[in-house]
This record gives C-alpha cells, structure tokens and sequence, in this order.
C-alpha cells in the first residue's frame, strides 16, 4: 500500500456538506485504509493499494455517489507532498500566510499579471502541478492573486492550503 494525501475541492461551502467521521467511513468502505482527516475542508491522508489516479477516480466517484455533488479531488503521493513543503521558495515571516495552489501553476501567468497592475506584496511561484503563493495576512480573499484564483476558470480545477496544514499532515 502507498500513502496519499487527497484534497477534496469546494466541500462544506455552498451547501456542499460533507462530515469528516463519515468521509472517513466512506473512503474505507471503498478500500482505503488508515484513514486521517485535518479540518473540515478535506485534508484526507490514507494509504491506498494502487495508483494515485485509481484513488481520484474511486474517491470522485464514491464522493459524489455518497454526498450527492460533483466531486473533484486532487492527490498526491506523501513523499510528492513532502517535496513540495520542503521547497518553499519564500522567507517565511509573521506577516504573511504561506500557501500552496494544488493544481495551480496553470494560473501562474494570471497571477503573476495580476500582481504587476496592482502592484502588493505577494509572491507567487510556479512548480510542477502547484504555484506557490505568499501574501500578507489579512488579504488573503482581496489582494490580486486570490482574485484570480476566485475566477471561475481556477476555482474548479484548484484548491488551495495553507503551508501550516500540509505539514501537520505529513507529522
């Protein structure tokens, strides 16, 4: 068996809710074992015997059937979530929050766009699948970047954590 991290998309918004005990129950009925979850916003890590892409179509499918909405999740390998923590390529300090757009690199150039007209003090960083986003507490839903990934065309293909819970679930 392989350990995953999984990240379910747009749950316990907009109506869209999803209890974590019974995600838990959920997902070991359909084969996955050692079940965790962080938060209520589905931070999942559990072990699975098969690819990364069997999990997220089981886990899309079972979601939706189980929850009655059109799930979208976005997996990772632990060691791949591991890799992306340890590469965080900004100064860490108290007056910004330090996060990761799963599935985001796509918006980069958006984000990036964005940051020129108005100008701020956030930094985004493209790196495989994920951008890496640092902005400053308290603009977290107003500056620039969040605007852009609010947009419809990102919204429904990312999601977005904190770097502080990614590494509370790879502890």
């Amino acid at each position: 068996m392989s350990t995953y991290v999984m990240f379910l998309r747009g749950i316990n918004v907009g109506g869209v809710r999803v209890p974590m005990p019974r995600l838990c129950e959920v997902l070991t009925e359909a084969g996955a074992r050692e079940v965790t979850t962080w938060l209520a916003t589905g931070n999942v890590r559990l072990a699975f015997d098969g690819p990364a892409d069997d999990l997220k179509t089981l886990a899309e499918r079972v979601l939706s059937d189980e929850f009655g909405y059109e799930a979208y999740v976005l997996v990772r390998d632990a060691d791949e979530l591991a890799n992306i923590v340890d590469a965080w390529p900004f100064t860490p300090d108290d007056a910004h929050h330090r996060y990761v757009v799963l599935g985001g690199a796509p918006a980069y150039d958006d984000a990036q766009a964005a940051i020129d007209a108005n100008p701020s003090d956030e930094h985004v960083l493209a790196a495989g699948d994920d951008l890496y986003w640092r902005t400053l507490k308290g603009a977290t839903t107003t500056s620039p970047v969040a605007k852009v990934l609010a947009r419809p065309r990102w919204k429904s293909t990312t999601t977005t954590r904190n770097l502080n819970t990614l590494e509370k679930m790879l502890a």
